[in-house]
């Protein structure tokens, strides 16, 4: 799963990476960059975050990406929780033998 995750984020960023060639877009698809006051002037002032939010909204490779990652963080969250349950019962084992 990790590696569609991988996978996924790099087709995204390539697909996201559209955004340079059209310039009418950058006032609508370019939230991280106008959150840090940067007014855009060239390609190279768009953040590299913005391709993933132009990925998301005009293309596939961005929600296979998403939800890859819902799923890593669910399994490892599931891992987590489960380690810190066996840990806690680890005492009461000992108390009862």
């Amino acid at each position: 799963m990790i590696l569609v995750f991988l996978f996924s984020t790099l087709a995204a960023w390539y697909e996201g990476s559209e955004i340079v060639n059209n310039p009418y877009e950058w006032k609508y698809s370019t939230p991280f960059t106008q959150l840090m006051g940067v007014n855009i002037t060239d390609y190279k002032d768009i953040s590299q975050l913005d391709y993933f939010v132009y990925a998301a909204k005009f293309s596939l490779a961005f929600p296979i990406m998403l939800i890859c990652a819902i799923y890593i963080f669910a399994a490892i969250t599931y891992l987590f929780l489960k380690k810190i349950k066996s840990i806690q019962l680890f005492p009461a084992i000992i108390l009862v033998s």
